[in-house]
C-alpha cells in the first residue's frame, strides 16, 4: 500500500475491524488519527500495529505523557506510531489514575521505547512493567518527585548552597 491509498478512513477501518474490543474512543484531529485504548490491551495493540501487513507501523517515533489533574483518569500516555511504508501516523492514547500509573513496556516490540519510557518515568513517575533498565534519565537518581506532574511544587528545587558540588572536575568560580 502506498500513500495514495492510505487515508484516515482506511486506517481507522482496519484498526476498528481488527481490534474492536480494545478501542475506547477514536477520532481524527487535523487529519491525524487519535485512538484511545484500554490500558491492559497496549501490548497486543502495539504488536498488531507493527505486524499488520496493511498498516505496518514499524516505528514508535515518540511516547509522552500528559497530566490532566481534573480528570478522574488524570494521566494520559500518548504513543506516536509511524508507518514508513505508508507515510502515515497514528496516535494511541492510554489513560490511568495517578495511583494506577503502571504501563506495559513496549521495549520488546519497539527498541525506541527504551529512552522514551525512561523519560516519562523520570518526569511523571509512571512505571513500565518489564522495562530492561527503568531509571531516571534527566534528573539525578536522588531527585525527589516527578517535575511534570501538575501537583509538583514549583519551588521544589534546592537552593544552590544545598547542592553538594563534589562532582569530578568541579572547580569553584573563585578559584579560577
Amino acid at each position: 500500500m502506498n500513500i495514495d491509498n492510505m487515508d484516515v478512513t482506511f486506517a481507522l477501518s482496519v484498526i476498528k475491524e481488527s481490534m474492536p474490543k480494545s478501542i475506547v474512543a477514536a477520532n481524527t484531529i487535523s487529519g491525524d488519527v487519535h485512538i484511545q485504548i484500554k490500558k491492559e490491551d497496549l501490548i497486543e495493540f502495539a504488536a498488531f500495529l507493527k505486524t499488520d501487513s496493511r498498516l505496518e507501523f514499524a516505528m514508535l517515533s515518540d511516547l509522552f505523557a500528559v497530566d490532566y489533574p481534573k480528570r478522574p483518569e488524570r494521566i494520559e500516555v500518548i504513543y506516536n506510531f509511524y508507518s514508513i511504508k505508508n507515510n502515515f501516523r497514528v496516535f494511541i492514547k492510554v489513560r490511568s489514575k495517578v495511583d494506577e500509573a503502571e504501563y506495559h513496556s513496549l521495549t520488546s516490540i519497539y527498541n525506541s521505547a527504551d529512552w522514551f519510557e525512561r523519560e516519562v518515568y523520570d518526569m511523571f513517575g509512571l512505571k513500565f512493567k518489564n522495562h530492561p533498565d527503568l531509571k531516571r534519565i534527566l534528573n539525578p537518581d536522588d531527585w525527589d518527585g516527578h517535575p511534570l506532574l501538575k501537583d509538583y511544587p514549583l519551588r521544589k528545587r534546592p537552593e544552590p548552597e544545598e547542592i553538594k558540588m563534589d562532582a569530578p572536575g568541579y572547580i569553584e568560580l573563585e578559584k579560577i
